[in-house]
């Protein structure tokens, strides 16, 4: 494609260079671009892409994008500047991959809790409905029969739009997606043609990025801005930022709730118990629910699912049968059950909101002890840290205090904010920095019919410390240290 075609109906200066120039892919790191590349410069949270467009020429690229003027430009190479080089690429990108979106019809969701539940919810109706479907987001991104490899909660612009066009090439018509507040902040999404866009909720996360609440449900909200009178929102009514969202919505607006009969779907009449919850709608479906899954949250989760399938067209017996299938969703209330007489729980909850969810529904479970083993992210919210400290105190028997990702802080002062929430005379807790010795450690300690949740980690497989990353699987290290346990 020409670079007068990549750029059409987009704000431009051309400094230098040719618009004829034809180019053979669009690409962000200098690392991967091949000869007659364009190389797009963009900020990134650590370093800024204009530090590496020598390294992109010297590679190949035949055009470059930027949003600062440079002091030298090399002959034979065309620079474009752009007013923002990450707005500019999601522009670009649909026009490289010619606007795939337009046979698709994906569906966003965003909120601090719920997203990944919620996503996995929908694509195995979406899946039991239409054959075949695409999941993007934290866990995994899957385009058919395809897994990929999952990096981040929403990819950038220009890989979305490659996905998206897989999805067109291998007759895809339905994609859900996981989209964060960095994603929405970061342009990842601008400009995407969203059928719908669902909202879990909103409770404080991500505050050393956004600064203030406010802030962050703003940059939430864009995403249902972005919906158009043809396109609808799903929405958590039951959540106190719902009547920020559904003003800030262009859709139609459509609610669900746990029980306001205002609501286009609300639950009648719920059950949990040890092996899931079974439940029943009324509204727009009335009818009766099983799930393998736990906890109030997750009612929640399904309704927005089953809601949105709803209006997508899929029947109710297709709904119920897809939801029936599902026995868990990867590091989310995951049970790891090797034949051990006590039950352990792997969970991603990471912020006093999701934590507080997850042991409301622990201490409701039929058990003897609570055994809890959380730990606090490095380089982010600070702020959550003892208030997490607080829960655990408040619900656990015993807590174990370990290493989350420290990323590039010392853990040492992680735990030293930890400390903090624990009131002065409270002293059923140790800190283990080791996590693999502290999962060893919750499974050792536990008796028949004790209780042991790990928490903040769910699904990931590797820890980052410093520099560098160690495979570090909570599922796989407690179903190890199980095994061991019972000597199997």
């Amino acid at each position: 494609m020409e670079l007068k075609q990549l750029f059409k109906n987009i704000d431009f200066e051309l400094k230098q260079g040719n618009l004829n120039q034809k180019i053979t892919e669009v690409k962000y790191d200098s690392r991967e671009i091949e000869k007659d590349n364009l190389f797009i410069a963009i900020n990134g949270f650590e370093v800024d892409g204009h530090q590496f467009i020598e390294q992109a020429i010297k590679n190949g690229a035949a055009a470059v994008v930027i949003e600062k003027d440079l002091l030298e430009y090399q002959t034979g190479i065309s620079y474009i500047k752009v007013d923002n080089c990450r707005k500019v690429m999601a522009e670009l990108a649909k026009n490289f991959f010619g606007n795939p979106l337009k046979d698709i019809k994906l569906i966003g969701i965003t909120g601090t809790n719920g997203k990944t539940t919620t996503s996995y919810l929908l694509y195995n109706i979406l899946k039991e409905a239409k054959g075949k479907a695409a999941l993007f987001g934290t866990i995994k991104n899957i385009i058919g029969e395809q897994e990929l490899d999952s990096s981040r909660t929403t990819p950038e612009s220009i890989d979305l739009y490659r996905y998206f066009s897989q999805m067109r090439e291998a007759e895809v018509k339905y994609g859900v997606m996981e989209v964060s507040s960095h994603a929405l902040d970061l342009y990842r999404v601008y400009g995407m043609k969203f059928a719908a866009a669902i909202f879990t909720n909103i409770s404080p996360e991500h505050l050393d990025y956004h600064k203030n609440l406010e802030n962050y449900r703003e940059v939430k909200a864009r995403l249902f801005a972005q919906l158009s009178q043809a396109e609808f929102a799903v929405i958590n009514l039951d959540d106190s930022n719902s009547d920020y969202i559904k003003e800030k919505s262009g859709g139609k607006n459509y609610f669900y709730s746990l029980n306001a009969k205002t609501a286009d779907l609300y639950t009648t009449d719920y059950e949990l118990h040890q092996k899931g919850m079974e439940y029943r709608t009324g509204g727009k479906l009335d009818t009766f629910f099983e799930l393998n899954l736990g906890g109030i949250f997750n009612i929640y989760n399904s309704l927005a699912s089953i809601l949105t399938a709803k209006l997508l067209g899929i029947k109710k017996d297709t709904i119920k049968n897809a939801l029936a299938k599902i026995s868990s969703v990867p590091g989310r209330f995951e049970i790891i059950n090797v034949g051990q007489d006590f039950q352990i729980v792997v969970d991603y909850a990471h912020t006093p909101d999701g934590m507080k969810n997850v042991l409301e529904t622990a201490s409701a479970m039929e058990k003897n002890r609570l055994i809890v083993l959380f730990g606090c992210g490095g380089d982010r919210d600070r702020s959550k840290r003892p208030v997490m400290a607080s829960l655990a105190e408040k619900y656990a028997d015993y807590t174990i205090v370990s290493n989350d990702n420290p990323r590039s802080e010392d853990p040492e002062n992680i735990f030293a904010e930890i400390k903090k929430g624990f009131s002065k005379k409270f002293n059923a807790y140790e800190i283990i920095p080791d996590r693999k010795k502290a999962i060893e450690k919750a499974i050792q300690i536990a008796e028949k019919n004790d209780l042991v949740m790990l928490l903040g980690r769910g699904h990931e497989q590797y820890q980052i410390l410093k520099n560098r990353k160690i495979k570090l699987d909570d599922r796989q290290i407690a179903h190890q240290a199980a095994v061991e346990m019972k000597g199997i």
